[in-house]
C-alpha cells in the first residue's frame, strides 16, 4: 500500500478529475485505453482521500488473495470493456478469460425475478394471486401466518413472504442424484436443508429468503411445464444471445470446460465448485460479459427502448417496497433488485440497482443506474477477500465513469505535528476480546481491529480522525497529565480506553503463542458452549490452522459444558485435523450419545468407519 502527500495533486490520466464532492463532476476519459488504465489504478476505500493515490487491481487481488476476476463496465447503455485477470485455476495455470464463466451465487434472484415477471406479462402469473394457486407440484403448507396474509409472488420476489431457509449451500459434484426442488422444498434428507414454510407474518417486513424463491421456482415451473433451465434460456438468454450463461446444473459438457474453479480459506470448503440445484437462489452460471448484457437489457427496458421485459414491468422491479438498510447509503429492496441511493440524495439519476452473489469458492457483484446507462460486474473466484475486492473496483469505476451521487465526499487530511500523531498511536480496548490498534503512515494513521485488515484514518483536525472504511469520525481524549488515554468513535456512549504496554486480550495472546494465559482470559469471561466451540471450529478450519488455540479452547468447553455434545463433536474435527482416526471416531460417537440428532457428526463418522 503507497500513501502520497495529500498536498500534492494526485496524478491523473487525461480527462479525468478528482472528485471534490458526492457527485463526479466530468465525463470519463475519451480513450478506452485510458478508460481502463484508470479503473485499474484508482481502487478506493469506502470513502475517499484526497490526495490518496489509488490502489491497483493487481495489488489489490494480491493483498486480498484473489486469484481471479472478470470485470464489465457498462457505459451509455453498452458494454464499453470486458477485462479479465489472473488465474482460473492456480494448478493447471489457466488464465480467465472473458469467456470464463462463474457462479454467480444470489444474482441468480435477479434473473429469476426477470423470468416470473415474463410469465406475469404472458397472463399466466398474477404478482397478487396467492402463490399456492400457481403450485402443483408441491404446496406451501397453510398455517396461521398465511390464513392471514396468503403468500403472493409480489411478496417472495421482495423476500417479504416470510418463508424460511435464508440461504442454500450447495453440493459437491459427486452428490449423485441431485435432489429435485419438490425434495429440498420439502426438507427431505439428503437435501441439507430443512422444509421451506412461512414462519413469520407475509407482507411484514423484509427478510431474506432463498426458499422463498425456491417456492417462486417451483411455482414458475408449474406454470410453464418446463425445467426451469429450458425456460429461463427461450425466455431470457436466447433473445439476448447469451452463449455461456445457463441455470442448468450440473454445467452441461458444452459449457463445462469454461468454469472457473473455485477457491476458499473456509474450512468447510471442499476445494471444487460446488453444484446448486436450488437454481432461482444460486445457480445461475454466466460471464461477466453475458451478465452484463442482461444489466444492460433491464435498464434499457426501464427507458422503453425495448428489452425482454415491457417498461411496466422492469418499473415494477426497481420500485422500493421495504427498507434494508440505512446510512451513508439507504438500501431497499424491490423485486428482485436491491435499490441503492445515497441519503442526500432523492432524484432519479442517482439511483441504482444491485445485486451480489456468494456461493462456494465464488463472489460476484453487478449494479446499474436507472438512468444514464452505466453499471460494472465484477465475477471472482475466491469468496473471502473477494467481497472487499469487488467493492473496490466498483469505487473505482463510479469515479471514474462520473456516477452521480454514489461515491461520499472526499476526505481532506488536516496535516498535525508528528508528536501529535504519534501520541495516538497505541492500542486501546473495543470490548473484552477486541482491540483496535493505531498505528502511523506519513501523515495518516492505520487502524487495525484485532487481527484484521488495515483502514485508513484520516486525520480532520486535533484529535479527531475519521475513517474510511465507513462514514464516522473518532476523537481521542487526554487523561490529566496531557497523554492520550482513550479514543471514542462517534457514535459510542464509552471510550475505548488505550491498554497499557504488557497487557493484552485473550486473542492477542494466542498469536503470541500463550495459549495457557490466552484460555485464563477467556475463563473470565464467562463464554457460552456456542461461542467457545465455534471458536475452536475456527481455530481448526482457519489456513493455517491453530490446532493448539483449539485445543486449548475446548479442554475449556469441555471442564465448562461436559454434556454437551457440540464439544465432542469439535474434538472430533480437532482428532482429524492431527490424524488421529481413533480418537476422532471415539468423539464423534460421544457426540451422537450426547445429541443423537447431530447428522453431521453422524456424516462424519459414517466416512471414518468406511461404511
Amino acid at each position: 500500500m503507497t500513501f502520497h502527500s495529500p498536498r500534492l495533486t494526485l496524478l491523473l490520466l487525461p480527462g479525468l478529475l478528482m472528485l471534490t464532492g458526492a457527485d463526479a463532476l466530468t465525463q470519463p476519459p475519451k480513450r478506452l485505453a485510458d478508460r481502463i488504465a484508470a479503473v485499474e489504478n484508482s481502487l478506493l476505500p469506502y470513502v475517499p482521500v484526497e490526495g490518496l493515490k489509488g490502489w491497483s487491481l493487481q495489488e489489490r487481488m494480491r493483498y486480498h488473495g484473489v486469484p481471479g476476476v472478470s470485470v464489465a463496465v457498462i457505459h451509455n447503455y453498452r458494454v464499453d470493456w470486458v477485462k479479465s485477470y489472473g488465474l482460473a485455476d492456480t494448478t493447471n495455470h489457466r488464465p480467465v478469460t472473458n469467456g470464463t464463466m462463474f457462479s454467480a451465487g444470489s444474482i441468480s434472484k435477479l434473473v429469476a425475478a426477470m423470468a416470473a415477471l415474463k410469465l406475469v406479462e404472458q397472463g399466466k402469473m398474477d404478482l397478487e394471486t396467492p402463490i399456492n394457486k400457481y403450485l402443483s407440484s408441491w404446496k406451501l403448507t397453510d398455517n396461521d401466518f398465511t390464513r392471514k396474509t396468503p403468500v403472493t409472488l409480489r411478496m417472495l420476489l421482495s423476500h417479504r413472504g416470510g418463508t424460511s431457509q435464508s440461504a442454500y449451500f450447495g453440493f459437491t459434484p459427486d452428490k449423485k442424484p441431485l435432489p429435485s426442488v419438490v425434495d429440498i422444498l420439502s426438507g427431505k434428507p439428503g437435501t441439507d436443508s430443512r422444509a421451506v414454510v412461512v414462519n413469520s407474518e407475509p407482507s411484514k417486513e423484509f427478510r431474506y429468503s432463498g426458499g422463498g424463491y425456491l417456492v417462486a421456482q417451483m411455482a414458475m415451473m408449474d406454470v410453464a411445464g418446463k425445467d426451469f433451465a429450458t425456460f429461463t434460456n427461450e425466455t431470457i438468454f436466447k433473445p439476448l444471445g447469451l452463449r455461456r450463461t445457463t441455470f442448468e446444473q450440473p454445467l452441461p459438457p458444452a459449457l463445462a470446460p469454461y468454469l472457473s474453479w473455485a477457491y476458499s480459506t473456509n474450512g468447510w470448503f471442499k476445494g471444487m465448485p460446488y453444484v446448486y440445484p436450488q437454481q432461482a437462489a444460486a445457480g445461475l452460471h454466466t460471464t461477466a460479459g453475458d451478465l452484463a448484457k442482461i444489466i444492460i437489457d433491464l435498464q434499457n427496458s426501464y427507458r422503453d427502448k425495448g428489452g425482454v421485459l415491457n417498461q411496466a414491468s422492469v418499473k415494477d422491479m426497481m420500485t422500493p417496497l421495504a427498507l434494508v438498510s440505512d446510512g451513508f447509503i439507504k438500501e431497499q429492496i424491490g423485486l428482485g433488485a436491491f435499490l441503492l441511493q445515497t441519503t442526500n440524495q432523492a432524484d432519479e439519476a442517482s439511483r441504482y440497482f444491485n445485486h451480489s452473489g456468494s456461493n462456494a469458492g465464488f463472489i460476484a457483484d453487478a449494479t446499474g443506474s436507472l438512468v444514464n446507462g452505466n453499471g460494472l460486474v465484477v465475477m471472482m473466484n475466491d469468496n473471502n477477500g473477494a467481497n472487499e475486492l469487488g467493492k473496490e473496483i466498483r469505487r473505482a469505476v463510479a469515479q471514474v465513469y462520473g456516477w452521480r451521487g454514489f461515491l461520499p465526499k472526499p476526505l481532506t487530511t488536516c496535516i498535525l505535528p508528528d508528536s501529535l500523531l504519534e501520541a495516538y498511536v497505541g492500542r486501546y480496548q473495543r470490548s473484552a476480546d477486541e482491540v483496535v490498534t493505531f498505528r502511523r503512515k506519513g501523515n495518516l494513521l492505520i487502524e487495525k481491529i484485532n487481527n484484521g485488515n488495515d483502514i485508513i484514518c484520516v486525520p480532520t483536525g486535533r484529535d479527531t480522525i475519521a475513517f474510511t472504511d465507513y462514514t464516522a469520525k473518532a476523537y481521542f481524549s487526554r487523561g490529566k497529565t496531557g497523554r492520550v488515554d482513550s479514543v471514542r468513535v462517534e457514535w459510542q456512549k464509552t471510550p475505548m480506553p488505550r491498554l497499557a504496554e504488557g497487557v493484552y486480550l485473550p486473542n492477542e495472546l494466542i498469536r503470541m503463542g500463550r495459549i495457557a494465559e490466552a484460555m485464563d482470559g477467556y475463563r473470565a469471561m464467562s463464554l457460552t458452549v456456542y461461542q467457545l466451540t465455534y471458536m475452536a471450529y475456527d481455530f481448526v478450519s482457519n489456513r493455517p490452522a491453530n490446532l493448539p488455540a483449539a485445543e486449548g479452547v475446548l479442554e475449556l468447553a469441555k471442564q465448562r459444558y461436559p454434556k454437551e455434545g457440540i464439544v465432542y463433536a469439535r474434538y472430533g474435527d480437532l482428532y482429524q485435523k492431527q490424524g488421529n482416526k481413533t480418537k476422532a471416531i471415539a468423539a464423534y460417537q460421544t457426540a451422537l450419545q450426547l445429541d443423537p440428532a447431530d447428522q453431521d457428526s453422524k456424516d462424519k463418522l459414517t466416512t471414518l468407519l468406511g461404511h
